[in-house]
């Protein structure tokens, strides 16, 4: 009975983010990168912030092809904190999100418990519980069940995970953590040069 009520309740919180004139979507993956959100997919944020969702972390769940081994998906985990950017969109961009993301097949949208970071770049507890929409790879045959066989990410992805993260002021922690995933850390980034040029163009007028 607890069971149920709690989830009612977290049902309740997350249909009040679809309520009103903007969704809260937390990125954690190439949505960080405003050259894929914005410049690819054309969504414009309403606002961004770094934020953290505790009881997650950030998985390679979902099984790609070709050059693309795996993409990033959230997976529960209460030992964890999953990190990202929390944007508020318009409900039309968020449904150009879902469907450029391929929900509700290869991924599903599912409510998460956000907050925003504090000076050392955690969770701030003072700071009130924000619901919002997060990706989570959907079951099926594409879907990894073990964390220890998700397939790694290419030095591609990474590059914009890795790059997404610095452009939007997650904290070096996240950040150390997602070069540590790199095959070399060192390695250049591989985020496309026309990508590169527009976020340098954007920054110019910022």
């Amino acid at each position: 009975m607890r069971r149920a009520l709690a989830l009612l309740a977290l049902l309740r919180a997350a249909n009040a983010v679809l309520v009103g004139d903007r969704v809260s979507y937390l990125a954690f993956g190439s949505n960080m990168h405003p050259a894929v959100l914005t410049r690819k997919r054309g969504v414009e944020p309403l606002r961004s912030m770094p934020a953290a969702a505790e009881g997650w972390r950030l998985g390679f769940s979902l099984r790609g092809g070709g050059r693309e081994p795996s993409f990033a998906s959230a997976e529960p985990d209460g030992r964890r904190t999953l990190y990202g950017v929390l944007f508020d969109l318009e409900p039309l961009d968020w449904a150009r999100v879902c469907a450029t993301e391929g929900v509700p097949f290869g991924y599903l949208a599912v409510p998460v418990r956000c907050r925003p970071l504090d000076a050392d770049g955690r969770p701030d507890r003072r700071e009130p519980v924000e619901m919002a929409w997060t990706l989570v790879a959907s079951p099926g045959p594409a879907r990894v069940a073990d964390e220890a066989d998700e397939p790694k990410p290419s030095e591609r992805y990474l590059s914009y995970l890795r790059e997404g993260a610095r452009l939007s002021g997650l904290p070096a922690h996240w950040r150390d953590y997602l070069d540590g995933l790199s095959r070399d850390a060192a390695a250049p980034l591989a985020v496309d040069p026309v990508d590169a040029a527009w976020v340098a163009d954007r920054l110019k007028t910022t």
